[in-house]
């Protein structure tokens, strides 16, 4: 009896001594007790970072956030395996936890970098039509009156093209592409403002005016005068005709709002209409040289000043101005007078002693040849509609 209960206390010992031994040295040859290659995942962090270095936390700032709390997750589980007694770790977990987070981690940096590359694109096509939109928005509105918004907006418009360069340079290309694009929508509203100024260039009712003006002036050339003076404000240029033929052009300055026609005294445009010179000054006469003075206000000019008048679109103080005169000291090289024709001193000695008393002067915007400056502008500008 008791030899039995000893052969079956041993056989029970050298039982539990092989589950023992199967406990320890099975894991040990299955791997199931050694940590994933890298327990510390530094290779997932060195792809995460190389996602925030292509712009990651920027581009797709959710998905960046979700790699990196993956990462934490699979850490936590890999540390507390780790702590856990040799037979009892299961790292298959913290494995498939660490694969998945590099895998999250390197599709994030993939389509990141694939993101930055259309987004570079767009950018460096945005800045350069924002540019371009800028460029039309100076043009027209160096052309027209100096309206403080409308230069608010296109100063506004270089300040975000000159941002957006810098956020390309940066790599922030999807900020870069708002921000070109907020300047092309500046510019294209400063333009909208000054189209409205300039359209009188291209109407065929003022031009039909225009040409009026110009075939009575030439005209006029072939009879006791002999000579007349047409100014074409969009081209800044004053042609001589003699004879009725056209023997000679001069450069001329014009009014600070020559873009405009005159509506009343101040508003520093040069008038438009059939004019003739009343008076000759000769040198000590006018602050600006020699000078020849015409007759505006004529009877059209005071017809439209009543109207806006009678329309309120004028105070009863406004007056309707006058001394307008084509005098010298121009060749400037810029629209700087109140209203009057400027051309240079030597330019100015040839006008004053070919010209008369009763010399026809017509003043007109356009004279409908070609593409005009202005016109020229309008055509550019209709693409930013």
């Amino acid at each position: 009896m008791i030899r039995t209960l000893f052969r079956i206390t041993l056989l029970l010992l050298l039982a539990a001594a092989v589950f023992a031994a199967a406990a320890f040295l099975i894991p040990l040859f299955d791997g199931g007790q050694r940590p994933w290659v890298d327990p510390s995942g530094a290779g997932v962090r060195r792809q995460i970072d190389a996602a925030r270095k292509a712009g990651a936390e920027r581009v797709f700032p959710k998905r960046y956030a979700a790699v990196k709390d993956a990462l934490k997750r699979a850490s936590f589980e890999m540390t507390l395996q780790l702590s856990g007694y040799w037979g009892t770790r299961d790292f298959s977990r913290p494995e498939f936890l660490m694969d998945a987070a590099q895998a999250s981690a390197h599709g994030l940096w993939r389509d990141t970098v694939a993101h930055q590359n259309r987004a570079r694109v767009l950018a460096e096509d945005a800045i350069a039509r924002a540019q371009q939109a800028l460029d039309e928005g100076e043009a027209v509105a160096g052309a027209s009156l100096q309206v403080v918004s409308v230069r608010s907006r296109l100063a506004q418009a270089a300040i975000q093209i000159r941002q957006a360069r810098s956020l390309l340079q940066a790599g922030r290309y999807d900020e870069a592409l708002e921000l070109a694009g907020s300047a092309e929508a500046a510019s294209f509203s400063a333009q909208n403002r000054n189209r409205a100024m300039l359209a009188r260039f291209d109407d065929p009712q003022h031009l039909s005016a225009w040409k009026g003006w110009i075939r009575a002036a030439v005209e006029s050339s072939r009879g006791p005068a002999g000579v007349a003076f047409v100014v074409v404000k969009e081209k800044h240029v004053l042609r001589v005709y003699k004879g009725g033929r056209h023997v000679r052009s001069v450069p001329v300055d014009l009014g600070a709002n020559a873009v405009n026609q005159k509506m009343h005294a101040g508003d520093r445009a040069t008038p438009e209409g059939l004019y003739f010179i009343t008076k000759k000054k000769g040198q000590g006469a006018s602050k600006y040289g020699l000078a020849l003075l015409l007759n505006y206000p004529n009877d059209e000019d005071r017809r439209r000043f009543a109207r806006l008048k009678e329309t309120g679109q004028l105070t009863r103080r406004t007056g309707i101005g006058g001394l307008i005169e084509i005098h010298g000291q121009g060749g400037r090289g810029y629209d700087w007078t109140d209203g009057c024709i400027a051309p240079s001193d030597e330019d100015m000695r040839l006008l004053y002693n070919e010209s008369g008393i009763g010399t026809a002067v017509a003043i007109v915007g356009s004279d409908g040849d070609g593409e005009g400056p202005f016109r020229t502008l309008l055509r550019r500008a209709e693409r930013y509609r």
